[in-house]
Formats: C-alpha cells, sequence, structure tokens
C-alpha cells in the first residue's frame, strides 16, 4: 500500500482559510468538499479529516464519484488521476470504505438537539442553521453544539470533531459580531470554551502553533467577559501544553499564574493547578518534600469539593485524575518504578475513552524502560501505536517516541526493534 503523495501534495500546496502562513489541514479540506458538495447538490455530506488521512494513506484509492468530483473542484484539477485516484479491481470502493450516506437538507422533527438533526450536527455543525433559521443567536444551541462534539472525540478521537469545531467558532466569531449586553457575555462564555477546546484538540493532534492560537482566542474573549474562572483553566490548559515540550519553567509559572483567581475558581481547578506546579517543580529537581505537600494540598481541595460536583470549569477534577497526574510527577521526580505502579493502577481501574488510555499507556512505558523494563514498555508502547493513528492522536506517538528514545541501550531486543520499526513506518507516511 503506497501513500497518495499526489492529493496531499495537492493539499498543501493550498492556504489554510483559518490560519495565516500555514497549509491547508485535512479537516480543512474534508469542509471545503462537503461546502462544495451543499452548494451543488443541495446534500450534506460527511467527509471528515479521518477518511481524507485514508485517502493520503492509499488506504482507499477510489472514493466515490461525488467526492472525487468535489476534489477535483477544490483542488483545481481536471482527473482523477491528477488526485492520485485509480480505479479498485472493481472500479469502485468496496462496501467497507464506502463514504457515509448523505443527510438530506430536510430537518429531522425527533432531533434531540434544538430540532435538528443529531447526525448531521455532528457532522457540520447545527449553530450556522439554527441561527439562521431564526435570526437570533442562541446560546443554548452553540452549548449543545459544543457539548455533542466533546462527546465525539471522546468516542473517536480528536480529528473526528475538528470540521464541526472549525464551523462552530466561526458561527461564534459572526453572533459576536452582533451581539450586545447578556446576549453577548453568553456568547463570549461559550465562545471562550469552544475555544479552549479546540486548543485541547490540536494539542492531541500534535499542532502546537494551533493549540496555542486558540488557547489564545479563549483567553481574549474571557478576559474581555471578566470570566476569572476560564482564564484559570485557560492558563492550566497552557501549562499543560507546555509539559509536551517539557518546557518546566514555563509550565510552573503559567500555572502559578492560574493561582491568582483561587478565591473564584472551583475546588477541583484548584487542586488541578496544584498538581500542576508539583510536576514542573519534579522536573526542576526541586525539593520533593515541596512537592509532596502540594499534591496532599490538592488531595485534601479535592475531598472537599461539592458532592455533586462543580459545573465551573475543572469542577470535574477527580482523585482518579490526580493519581494518574501524580504519577507523572514520580516519573520527573526520578521515582519510575514507583510511578509504573501507580499507571497500572489506573489503567486497571480507569474507563477514559481509548484514546486517552492509549496515551496514558504510553507514559507509563517510559516510567517503565527508566525502571528497567524494555520487552514490556516496548511491547505497551507498540501496542497503543494503531490507537494513537487511528484517533490521529499525534501526542500520543510523540510520546512513544519519547519511549523508544528511553529504549536505546536496549536497542538490539526483539521486542525493541518491533517498536522503532513501527515508529519507522509511521512517521514515513
Amino acid at each position: 500500500m503506497e501513500p497518495n503523495t499526489k492529493l496531499r501534495t495537492l493539499r498543501e500546496s493550498l492556504a489554510s482559510p483559518t490560519f495565516f502562513g500555514e497549509v491547508m489541514t485535512r479537516a480543512e479540506l474534508a469542509e471545503a468538499v462537503n461546502e462544495q458538495l451543499w452548494r451543488t447538490t443541495s446534500r450534506r455530506f460527511a467527509l471528515d479529516a479521518h477518511t481524507v488521512a485514508r485517502y493520503e494513506r492509499g488506504t482507499v484509492r477510489w472514493p466515490n464519484a461525488a467526492y472525487r468530483s468535489a476534489m477535483r473542484a477544490v483542488l483545481g484539477v481536471n482527473t482523477d488521476a491528477e488526485l492520485g485516484f485509480r480505479p479498485t479491481p472493481r472500479g469502485a470502493t468496496s462496501p467497507s470504505l464506502a463514504t457515509r450516506p448523505a443527510v438530506s437538507r430536510k430537518v429531522a422533527k425527533n432531533s434531540d438537539t434544538a430540532g435538528v438533526d443529531r447526525r448531521d450536527f455532528l457532522r457540520v455543525g447545527v449553530a450556522a442553521i439554527a441561527a439562521g433559521a431564526t435570526g437570533l443567536p442562541d446560546p443554548d444551541v452553540y452549548n449543545a453544539a459544543l457539548g455533542q462534539l466533546q462527546a465525539l472525540d471522546t468516542a473517536q478521537g480528536p480529528e473526528r470533531p475538528i470540521p464541526g469545531v472549525t464551523r462552530l467558532l466561526r458561527d461564534l466569531t459572526t453572533a459576536l459580531g452582533t451581539a450586545r449586553g447578556t446576549d453577548r457575555a453568553a456568547l463570549l462564555h461559550t465562545g471562550a470554551r469552544a475555544a479552549e477546546f479546540a486548543g485541547f484538540l490540536y494539542r492531541d493532534l500534535g499542532r502546537p502553533n494551533r493549540s496555542l492560537f486558540w488557547h489564545n482566542r479563549a483567553m481574549d474573549w474571557a478576559q474581555e467577559n471578566q470570566d476569572h474562572p476560564m482564564q484559570a483553566y485557560v492558563l492550566l490548559r497552557k501549562a499543560q501544553a507546555a509539559y509536551d515540550q517539557r518546557d518546566a519553567e514555563r509550565m510552573l509559572g503559567l500555572a502559578r499564574a492560574a493561582r491568582r483567581f483561587d478565591s473564584e475558581v472551583s475546588a477541583g481547578l484548584r487542586a488541578e493547578v496544584r498538581q500542576q506546579e508539583a510536576r514542573g517543580e519534579a522536573m526542576l529537581g526541586l525539593p520533593e518534600h515541596g512537592i509532596r505537600r502540594k499534591l496532599d494540598v490538592a488531595r485534601n481541595l479535592i475531598a472537599d469539593q461539592r458532592p455533586a460536583g462543580d459545573d465551573r470549569p475543572g469542577g470535574t477534577y477527580s482523585s482518579t485524575l490526580l493519581n494518574l497526574q501524580e504519577a507523572v510527577c514520580l516519573t520527573g521526580a526520578g521515582r519510575p518504578r514507583d510511578a509504573v505502579a501507580a499507571y497500572r493502577d489506573f489503567l486497571d481501574r480507569d474507563s477514559s475513552s481509548v484514546h486517552d488510555r492509549a496515551y496514558f499507556s504510553t507514559l507509563m512505558a517510559t516510567a517503565m524502560a527508566l525502571s528497567g523494563e524494555p520487552d514490556e514498555a516496548a511491547r505497551t508502547t507498540t501496542a497503543a501505536l494503531p490507537i494513537a493513528v487511528q484517533t490521529g492522536s499525534r501526542r500520543t506517538v510523540r510520546e512513544a517516541r519519547t519511549t523508544a528514545i528511553a529504549l536505546q541501550p536496549w536497542s538490539n531486543r526483539p521486542a525493541v526493534r518491533e517498536l522503532d520499526q513501527a515508529l519507522a513506518k509511521l512517521l514515513s507516511q
């Protein structure tokens, strides 16, 4: 199976419509194709970034006629061959690779999302449809859209919701252009939450510049709205993103900045900020008694949370997640064996999404490598890679590479060689 380099080259020859100076993403190409088909057929189609990735990897060689036609129009070519497509032996996409059925323009009456069909909502975003139908921006509709997109990320990974999130943010930006008073305040709050979510998705997709762009936008909207809990939450998210770069100083500084809002935020958010501080201090080699004290404070804060949780940002932070993040601190503090035990306990008990578990498994694998368990570390990481690819989690792939580096002293072992080969194949695509 050879990658479709022609399609990827064509896509990357176009500028991103959203981010100045960057190339068109798979999600943006998928959205452009869907919009082209909507204009020409008056039907809703559901091409997404995950499927475009399959085209570019060569998994699908012959999409259906509608998608090929729209791609020719969007990418400015005349033939399917210029797209790198060629017929399969049967001359068409096999049933297992067939595209999802188009959704008609007609809106279902029995939907569960503000009168708009749920499938259509997940694929293209409901906010613009609802706002266009009523002529008024409705914060409840945008909140419902955001909730569904967050559920889609949990179920299928970060690539799936990106087109809908992009549409939702465009709709919110348009609505903010005319909203005033309490309506504007409500939209700013939802906009900050949606932009923070976009930053989180792009972090998982391994696009730090886009993640920072949307986190900055979230901060702008939260500051305009004088929403201190949201400002603290965005600072925490930026600190977490700094961990991906192992920038301990920035991570610690951002976490300390979030503490300025302690009196106004949820107990869960205060706890997570303390944990983030502890992680930064562990990475910098600061005294362990101070790190332990911050983790104890975090645990006490969680114990004092409202019984039903807190609907403010970070209010659902749990002792289970704290235990996991404490394992990250233990690795940074030079105690990888203790970290492995904590990771295993978490993974045995927790029911996180599949792609989150893959990410946490790679973190555990690095601790395994550092504690002298090279075979188990390599096998654990190799098992996580297909899930990372399927869900588009480049963050997991990046941590897998960190594990591979830690395993270099055992490069002659079969399990480690298998991991190196799997990574080399993945990174060459």
